[in-house]
């Protein structure tokens, strides 16, 4: 049985797991990843891993989310802080799909195998989970360009869910081929000029 942690002790050990875990599964992956190696790193039982995360992919989900959430504000920022402009908008899409592909943690959710993998591991609330917090980021800032006169009049989650399917489509660069890039792109204009008014 784990020992008991003090409370400083538990949160200097989950933090230590999400840094191992950050660096292990940007060099691994999400499957090659295993818990002996992660609580190896960090000094603590397999057994006291659970004191901290019910399974590897809910850790990994949680490094995920930290990673995400950088993207989402920088991306958001650079929305807000200068008029939006069907231009910008295509622009910044097209920034957040280099992102996501430049970064190991967010590239693994793009990567078919490891995502498909991680979704059938990880408990459905977890999904909806990530659904509610993209609403929650997106939402006051499309209500925002709307009664600017901005974008389109729309329900603001109909609208998100586009914004999401334009990046689910980064699962399939195989299957759309090679000009998978041009397309991406060109998606990213059509996306603008039907949603941004000016």
């Amino acid at each position: 049985m784990p020992r008991k942690f003090r409370e400083d002790e538990k949160e200097a050990i989950r933090q230590a797991l999400l840094e191992a875990a950050k660096t292990m599964f940007r060099q691994y992956g999400i499957q090659k990843t295993s818990i002996a190696a992660l609580t190896e790193a960090v000094g603590i039982s397999q057994g006291a891993f659970y004191l901290f995360f019910p399974s590897k992919e809910a850790l990994f989900y949680e490094v995920f989310r930290m990673e995400e959430q950088k993207l989402k504000e920088a991306v958001l920022t650079e929305w807000t802080v200068r008029p939006l402009t069907q231009e910008r908008f295509a622009a910044m899409l097209m920034q957040a799909v280099k992102s996501i592909e430049q970064e190991p943690i967010l590239r693994l959710m793009i990567d078919r195998k490891e995502y498909e993998w991680l979704m059938r591991k990880l408990p459905p609330e977890y999904a909806e989970q990530h659904k509610t917090e993209d609403e929650n980021a997106l939402i006051p800032l499309i209500e925002k360009w709307q009664d600017e006169g901005v974008m389109i009049k729309e329900d603001p989650r109909t609208i998100v869910a586009v914004i999401r399917s334009f990046f689910m489509q980064l699962l399939f660069r195989d299957e759309i081929g090679e000009k998978f890039d041009e397309a991406v792109s060109l998606q990213a204009k059509w996306l603008a000029k039907g949603l941004i008014v000016k």
